[in-house]
């Protein structure tokens, strides 16, 4: 990396930074040419990945002219900015989502599986820990389950004990969650600094 390239680097970095004092013009700049330069390298790499070479290779080269339909379904997206004809919009969208879930479903379905079989565990471990981490995990699975299971009044069978239960479950989770998300952003934080201290002050070696 060049000086120049360092000292944008690093002008960039604490001009989103001073965010952390109050929103001002130089932290706004720095978003927009971030947000800009983003946008700009997608709108790239989809045209050199996808439109580019399906609509010279295989339209105009190979002459595979029903692919044209699928490229103006795409188009209908835009009608959202017309007020009579937004409607237009959701087909490409419901196809969008539809063949996502199918894709995903079909093809690599491993993910959500695991999800489920992940919670076939035995109680019986090779040790006392391991027994009881056991149990509780699926205890805890079950309460969670619960926590949405509607269709029976939640006064009965001792429903509302269990689904409270699972309120708590999930609220553990997502502290979980949260917490490694929060270590995640920490971790970035660490980066940068040590971007400033080393490759643009030269204090740390």
């Amino acid at each position: 990396m060049s000086t120049t390239q360092i000292w944008i680097a690093a002008l960039g970095t604490l001009a989103l930074f001073s965010f952390l004092w109050k929103e001002n013009p130089a932290y706004r700049f720095v978003e927009h040419i971030f947000i800009g330069l983003t946008a700009a390298h997608v709108v790239v790499m989809n045209y050199d990945s996808y439109i580019k070479p399906v609509w010279r290779d295989s339209v105009m080269r190979d002459g595979k002219y029903v692919l044209i339909i699928p490229f103006l379904i795409g188009l209908l997206i835009y009608t959202r900015y017309s007020k009579s004809i937004n409607w237009l919009a959701r087909i490409p969208m419901s196809l969008l989502v539809g063949y996502g879930v199918g894709y995903t479903l079909a093809f690599n379905p491993l993910p959500f599986l695991r999800q489920v079989t992940d919670n076939f565990v035995k109680f019986q471990g090779k040790t006392a820990t391991i027994t009881a981490n056991n149990v509780l995990f699926f205890v805890m699975s079950m309460a969670g389950l619960a926590y949405f299971f509607f269709t029976v009044s939640r006064e009965k069978y001792g429903l509302q004990y269990i689904s409270t239960l699972g309120r708590y479950t999930i609220v553990i989770a997502l502290g979980a969650s949260y917490g490694s998300t929060v270590q995640g952003r920490i971790s970035l934080l660490l980066g940068r600094m040590q971007f400033l201290l080393k490759d643009w002050l030269g204090v740390l070696q």
